[in-house]
Order: C-alpha cells, then sequence, then structure tokens
C-alpha cells in the first residue's frame, strides 16, 4: 500500500542489499569485479534472502541477519556498512527505491524490487 503524503514520513532509515548482473547499467560489485549473475540468478538469490529474513523470530534478529547477509551479499558499497544507507529525505531517492523506501512501516521489508 502507498501511504498519502501526510502519512509518510519526514526521514527514513533505509537499509538495503543490491545483487547487481551482468544486464545492469554497471555489472560492477562494490570491490570492483565484475558481476556474473543473471538477472534470474539474482532475483532468486534476492527472494531467498528475504526467505531467510522473514523466518527470523523478532526485529532485533532480523536486523543482525540482514546486516550479516548484506555485508556478505550485496553489491553495493553499503555493504561493508550491513547494507545502511542511514537516513534519507523524501525526493533524495531514484524511481522505485524512493517509492519503496516511504511506503514501508517501521521494521517492515519490502519484496525485493528492479531499480536502475
Amino acid at each position: 500500500k502507498r501511504r498519502k503524503a501526510a502519512d509518510q514520513p519526514s526521514q527514513v532509515q533505509l537499509l538495503h542489499i543490491l545483487k547487481k548482473h551482468i544486464g545492469c547499467s554497471k555489472p560492477v560489485d562494490a570491490s570492483g569485479k565484475d558481476v556474473k549473475m543473471t538477472k534470474g540468478r539474482a532475483k532468486l538469490a534476492l527472494g531467498n534472502m528475504r526467505k531467510k529474513l522473514a523466518m527470523s523470530s523478532d526485529p532485533a534478529s532480523q536486523q543482525r541477519a540482514f546486516g550479516a547477509l548484506a555485508r556478505e551479499q550485496s553489491d553495493c558499497e553499503s555493504a561493508m556498512k550491513g547494507g545502511d544507507l542511514g537516513r534519507v529525505d523524501p525526493g533524495s531517492l531514484d524511481g522505485p527505491m524512493q517509492e519503496v523506501a516511504f511506503s514501508l512501516g517501521v521494521g517492515e521489508m519490502s519484496e525485493p524490487f528492479e531499480s536502475p
């Protein structure tokens, strides 16, 4: 569900895991290596990670597990920080990430989605 403007927070704390694939615009991981994963495999990997995280018993253990997965699996520079992008303001993100980030509730995890 998308929130109405009046319900949107002024900032959100954002954590993410990025899986790049050979067809993306910059197919290089955070360490500068070329990625070799297909788009289908990237989607499958993200879906499996989400399932694993959804089985966590409480928010604190889910966040610890998310950080560990981000450090091991994310192709983003934020991987070293457990996928933590920090606090972000509305309008500071592009396209789908903006929409998803500001439509979630506190502690809620999105489904995997594709971004440009």
